[in-house]
């Protein structure tokens, strides 16, 4: 045991005490405090216990530092205590606090401000984070130092005994006291971790329930968004299918414009081999129109030559009978001949007609066509932005029904996923009752 007294120091003579004990005075005034008057009785704490310690109020003045100081040296070997010392206080006022109130111990009263002050210095203790074990390990050092200066006073044994034990009773109630004051402490943190525990509780219990609901909404709606997606599977499916056959008769229908196109260029080929049919066959109608004209002018010379054989022939009397014969037959040719080269005129001037109308039929057909090769040719050219088109759209639906096909995979692990979360609002419901 460490002593901080040297023999023959700060001795009390029996005189001295007995002077002392005449003027010191014991008093417990806790009329308002029952229940710690019961705890007084049961350690048979007295008001003369009180005197005892009052009496030795005048020698202890000048060790209480040194008491203080052993108390807290105590402590060095508990680096987290002295963490939480310097985190909240230092060890200087810590010290003076300390000092302080054991000199209030050696008073010789309990009222209610020794209470008061009691449950203060507990509440700190509380606040800060001392442990009790720590308080009453350190306790024990005031003990022992108390105990070596009692040993040092030249006084009777009774009375050194008497002095110590009040010294232990008080010591006693003072550690009752820290200890009610860390139980009403504790009591109060566990009310409110009860009542932490309780919002919580209600907050876990709330939260499963509106996880359970939403998950149970969550998991209706994609049960219906993963029946809409494997529909529009289908859908994208089907139209996959569409859009190929689309593409093949685009591309059948490119192949049937461009011979369309083929066959309108050979058209206008045969159009134009006719149209030079046309005018041979025209420049044969003015030709026979040559000989036509050749012939009516022969048949009217004839004519002119068969009325003069006919003069002649009257001018020779009987002589010339068989030469008016003649004549007369040379005319009626004559006269049949340029009747029959009228016809031809007539049916010659017909067909230079129907070739004139042809020609211009012709000219009328070269021109409709020609205007059809150009719209075949747009056509090919709109058929090639639709093959394009299609391509593309194939491809865009190809790239859909693959994004589909992973919606579809999403929305299945999202299902996983609800009724993991549906379990885990079950775990919570479950934690929350066991709460």
């Amino acid at each position: 045991m460490l002593r901080l007294f040297k023999k023959g120091e700060n001795l009390a003579t029996v005189k001295e005490m007995e002077d002392l004990e005449q003027h010191s005075t014991g008093i417990i005034s806790l009329e308002r405090y029952p229940a710690v008057k019961k705890q007084l009785r049961m350690i048979n704490l007295t008001e003369q216990d009180l005197k005892y310690l009052s009496c030795m109020q005048v020698q202890m003045q000048p060790i209480l530092p040194m008491m203080t100081n052993r108390f807290y040296q105590a402590m060095d070997d508990q680096p987290q205590l002295l963490h939480i010392i310097a985190e909240h206080s230092s060890m200087d006022r810590l010290k003076k606090s300390l000092t302080k109130h054991m000199q209030s111990i050696f008073q010789g009263e309990i009222d209610e401000n020794y209470l008061k002050q009691r449950r203060i210095i507990a509440k700190v203790h509380v606040r800060i984070g001392l442990e009790p074990k720590w308080y009453l390990a350190a306790v024990e050092s005031l003990y022992e130092e108390f105990f070596a200066f009692i040993e040092q006073q030249d006084l009777p044994k009774k009375r050194q005994f008497n002095t110590l034990r009040a010294f232990m009773k008080v010591m006693n109630f003072e550690q009752q006291l820290v200890l009610d004051a860390y139980e009403e402490e504790n009591k109060v943190k566990r009310q409110e971790v009860e009542h932490s525990k309780a919002v919580v509780k209600d907050q876990v219990l709330n939260t499963s329930q509106n996880l359970a609901a939403i998950s149970q909404q969550t998991s209706a709606s994609t049960d219906e968004l993963s029946k809409k997606a494997h529909v529009l599977e289908n859908m994208t499916v089907h139209n996959l299918q569409f859009i190929t056959e689309t593409e093949k008769t685009s591309l059948t229908g490119k192949e049937l414009v461009v011979t369309q196109t083929e066959q309108f260029g050979q058209m206008v080929e045969y159009m134009s081999d006719f149209k030079d049919r046309m005018k041979a066959l025209h420049h044969s109608s003015e030709q026979i129109q040559g000989v036509v004209t050749l012939i009516t002018s022969i048949a009217d010379q004839t004519n002119l030559l068969s009325l003069n054989a006919a003069i002649e022939a009257a001018r020779a009397g009987q002589h010339g009978k068989g030469f008016a014969v003649v004549a007369a037959e040379v005319r009626n040719l004559s006269v049949e001949t340029k009747q029959a080269i009228g016809k031809v005129t007539g049916m010659i001037e017909v067909t230079d007609a129907n070739i004139a109308e042809m020609s211009n039929f012709m000219k009328q057909m070269e021109k409709l066509i020609q205007e059809s090769a150009k719209g075949n040719e747009l056509v090919t050219q709109s058929y090639d932005g639709i093959v394009q088109a299609v391509s593309g759209m194939k491809e865009q639906t190809a790239e859909s029904h693959t994004s589909i096909e992973s919606t579809v995979q999403i929305l299945e692990e999202i299902n996983q996923a609800i009724e993991t979360i549906a379990h885990s609002s079950d775990g919570l419901i479950q934690l929350a009752d066991d709460l």
